[in-house]
C-alpha cells in the first residue's frame, strides 16, 4: 500500500480549523471525498501509465465583496510523476467580467458599473489521493490576473455631475487555493470539481474593488480532461 501524503491531511485539518472561510469550505468538501477514494482502494496496476492531461473546464468567479459573478472556459494541462502529486497549468478567459460598485451620499444612491474582460493563469502542484473511481486533491498555484477595459457605465441621479476616472489594468499576483475531486469514468478520461478561493493582490490604477489591498475571490469550476 502506498503511503499517502502527510502534507494534504494537514491541509485538510486546516481546512475543517477555519469552515467559515472560503478556503476552508473548499477543503472540507475535498476532504469528504477522501474517504469515498480510500474505501474505493488504490487504483488497479496498470503496465502503460498515462501521466500527461489536458482537459477544459467551464468557471465562476465571484468578485471579492461586491458579489458579481462571472463565468468564463478554460484549459489545463497536467503532468503526474506519482499518483499522489501533479505539476499543473491553467489557463482562465473571462468574456464578460463585470463589477458593480455603489456609492452615494445621503439619499443620492450612484452605481458604477466596469466592464472588462478577464484571464488568468497559474501553475503549481496537486496533492492528494487516488482511488480506482475517486480522487481528492488540494491545489497551490501562484500564477496572474489581467484584466482589459471594456468601457464604463453609471446609473443614479447623480450621474451628471459625477466624472469617473477611467481605470487603467495591469497584470496582478494571483494565488489559487482550494479542492479537487475527481472521477474517472474510464482509465482514459476525467471528470474534475474544483473549488476554492483565488487571492488578487490588486495594484492598478483607478480599479476597483480597491488600490493596493488583496480581495479573496470565490472561485469553481466543472470540467472533463483525458489522459495520454
Amino acid at each position: 500500500m502506498q503511503t499517502q501524503p502527510l502534507v494534504f491531511y494537514s491541509f485538510v485539518a486546516s481546512g475543517f480549523s477555519r469552515p467559515s472561510t472560503v478556503l476552508g469550505k473548499a477543503v472540507a468538501v475535498a476532504a469528504i471525498a477522501v474517504a469515498v477514494c480510500l474505501a474505493a482502494g488504490p487504483a488497479s496496476g496498470q503496465t502503460d501509465v498515462r501521466r500527461l492531461e489536458v482537459g477544459g473546464h467551464f468557471s465562476t468567479l465571484q468578485i471579492g465583496d461586491a458579489g458579481n459573478t462571472n463565468a468564463g472556459l478554460g484549459g489545463r494541462v497536467s503532468y503526474e510523476f506519482l499518483t499522489w502529486l501533479a505539476i499543473e497549468g491553467e489557463l482562465n478567459f473571462f468574456p464578460n467580467d463585470r463589477l458593480d460598485v455603489d456609492s452615494g451620499v445621503s439619499s443620492l444612491m450612484l452605481q458604477t458599473q466596469y466592464s472588462r474582460r478577464r484571464l488568468e493563469g497559474f501553475v503549481g502542484p496537486k496533492i492528494g489521493v487516488r482511488g480506482g473511481k475517486f480522487g481528492a486533491f488540494a491545489k497551490v498555484r501562484p500564477g496572474f490576473a489581467h484584466l482589459i477595459d471594456k468601457g464604463l457605465g453609471c446609473v443614479g441621479e447623480v450621474c451628471a455631475l459625477v466624472l469617473l476616472a477611467r481605470p487603467e489594468y495591469q497584470p496582478e499576483f494571483a494565488l489559487d487555493l482550494g479542492g479537487i475531486v475527481e472521477f474517472y469514468p474510464t482509465p482514459r478520461t476525467i471528470a474534475r470539481f474544483d473549488l476554492g478561493a483565488t487571492a488578487i493582490r490588486h495594484r492598478s490604477q483607478s480599479a476597483p474593488p480597491c488600490r493596493d489591498c488583496t480581495t479573496q475571490n470565490f472561485a469553481t469550476s466543472l470540467g472533463m480532461g483525458f489522459k495520454f
